[in-house]
């Protein structure tokens, strides 16, 4: 499976350099006087937030993952300990705040993946889907991950004596419920390859890997871990593509300054006077 979520990344960079066909023709403007942000740098910064976001999500999952509690296997003393740990509760209390920025810069990335599915599709309004996808993502994933570490937090406290068995409970329905908000990963993959499929953007091979994936993410808690590592590869080669759409976007046309002559009057000299 990992050979061909790693295809599938590729698969996208392509489908992203289809995209940039269908702009290639435009020929290039000098860059807007006076109006709003240019499209190749609202790319390039959804694209760059993008890359963020997977760095940090990784990283704050980490950082929060020693005081998680989902093994039953585990035995109380040893449970209890790493709970206790000073260092382990410091570096959950650090890794919330980074999970909340990565979820952040992936809605911030979602925009810009709206965008470019926009103009592959012509406006469909089925790329709208992709932000409330990624929120429904990141929502229940902080979710997940802080009722899993709760019981570390509550052990700082000498009002409250931990129990073995709430901290497993606490730590197995954060896992379900962080695993759940694939299911709105899966709806970003489904979009983004069906959008692509109608505009032929990607190979057959690669629309039906994808579709895989999107149901290797809607299996959540069942699939082991590898709905997470299939949809993070994807993503990556969501993100370059992206930033490949971005350096390929012509800028936005320029906006004459209020008051400026235009071009043609700049240009041509005064009459000579006549008798």
């Amino acid at each position: 499976m990992a050979r061909y979520t790693c295809k599938l990344g590729l698969a996208v960079l392509r489908a992203a350099g289809r995209i940039l066909v269908l702009h290639h023709s435009d020929p290039p403007v000098a860059a807007t006087v006076g109006g709003g942000m240019d499209e190749s740098r609202v790319l390039r910064r959804a694209g760059w937030a993008g890359a963020a976001s997977v760095v940090l999500l990784v990283v704050g999952v980490a950082l929060c993952a020693p005081v998680g509690v989902d093994d039953p296997g585990v035995s109380d003393a040893a449970l209890l300990k790493r709970l206790d740990d000073g260092a382990w509760q410091t570096a959950a209390g650090i890794g919330l705040p980074v999970l909340g920025v990565g979820i952040a810069l992936l809605l911030w990335f979602a925009v810009g993946l709206r965008r470019v599915l926009e103009r592959l599709s012509g406006g469909d309004p089925l790329a709208h889907a992709t932000v409330p996808a990624a929120a429904l993502l990141g929502g229940l994933m902080i979710t997940g991950v802080s009722l899993s570490v709760s019981s570390a937090f509550t052990a700082w406290s000498d009002e409250f004596t931990l129990d073995p068995d709430t901290a497993r409970v606490l730590g197995t329905a954060g896992l379900i419920i962080a695993l759940t908000g694939l299911t709105g990963g899966a709806a970003l993959v489904a979009v983004t390859t069906r959008i692509a499929q109608q505009a032929r953007a990607l190979p057959t091979w690669a629309v039906w890997v994808s579709y895989a994936v999107a149901v290797l993410c809607l299996s959540g808690f069942w699939s082991g871990g590898m709905a997470s590592v299939a949809f993070a590869l994807w993503l990556i080669g969501a993100v370059i593509g992206v930033l490949r759409a971005a350096r390929q976007t012509p800028p936005a046309p320029a906006v004459r300054a209020q008051g400026a002559p235009a071009p043609e009057a700049a240009r041509t000299p005064p009459a000579a006077a006549t008798d």
